[in-house]
């Protein structure tokens, strides 16, 4: 394998924006030349539970996913307690610091035989059974967690732009996680402007909301994240190769 593994996975509830976050992420790394393979995973219902994208980047051709995740963000509690213990050692996580004290009964997605499992668990290495308790778990085996409130970005980025509306606008959860995972492995952030204009082609309002609030969290993770041991900052690109779903 090159130079470049890497593993990113992005979580939510099913229809808040994850599969559109994704195509953000994997058109960016696209353009900047690297090969990908992602899988989503969901259940068959329209809205509330569990769904994750991970994406693989490399530098050179690959066909399959692995396990190990490089950097994961959540923008919901479930997320991380059913993908926190995937994270590399070498790896992080990125989430929303108002989740930390939720517990796993708060979460009424979690199946009964997944939170027992995970109850053991946590109760073997001394931890609550919140977030805070996995992240400690996380942290512990070398994992960097990187926490920031997302409700406070909206409400910076409300007063910037002197847009009230800003404040609420939980449906932008998908662009600050992708947005600040961009800034935190230094890709450059013409590219995932670039890519929202041509995702966004033919609404130009929502791509130009999108914009703003990609550039202000992108800038906010290269000033405050740091230390993080992987960089994806591009490489050539090939010819006649392409992006495609299905």
């Amino acid at each position: 394998m090159g130079s470049t593994d890497f593993t990113w996975l992005i979580g939510g509830p099913q229809g808040s924006g994850v599969e559109s976050g994704a195509n953000i992420f994997s058109k960016v790394c696209a353009e900047m030349g690297y090969q990908i393979f992602g899988k989503r995973e969901f259940y068959s219902n329209i809205k509330g539970e569990h769904s994750y994208f991970t994406v693989r980047i490399s530098d050179e051709n690959i066909h399959s996913n692995v396990n190990a995740v490089n950097l994961m963000v959540s923008f919901d509690a479930e997320t991380i307690f059913r993908h926190y213990d995937e994270i590399s050692s070498d790896g992080a996580i990125i989430y929303d610091s108002e989740l930390e004290n939720i517990t796993t009964d708060r979460v009424n997605t979690l199946d009964s035989p997944f939170k027992d499992r995970l109850h053991k668990f946590l109760e073997s290495k001394n931890k609550p059974f919140t977030i805070a308790g996995v992240l400690e778990v996380a942290k512990e085996n070398g994992v960097k967690l990187y926490p920031v409130s997302f409700k406070s970005l909206l409400t910076q980025l409300s007063e910037e732009l002197d847009n009230p509306r800003m404040r609420g606008l939980v449906r932008m959860y998908n662009v600050l996680g992708v947005s600040l995972s961009l800034g935190l492995i230094k890709m450059p952030s013409t590219s995932l402007v670039d890519s929202i204009d041509g995702i966004f082609s033919k609404k130009p309002k929502i791509a130009e909301m999108n914009k703003k609030t990609a550039i202000f969290s992108y800038n906010y993770a290269s000033n405050n994240f740091e230390n993080f041991n992987h960089a994806l900052t591009g490489i050539p690109k090939q010819p006649d190769t392409i992006l495609v779903q299905g």
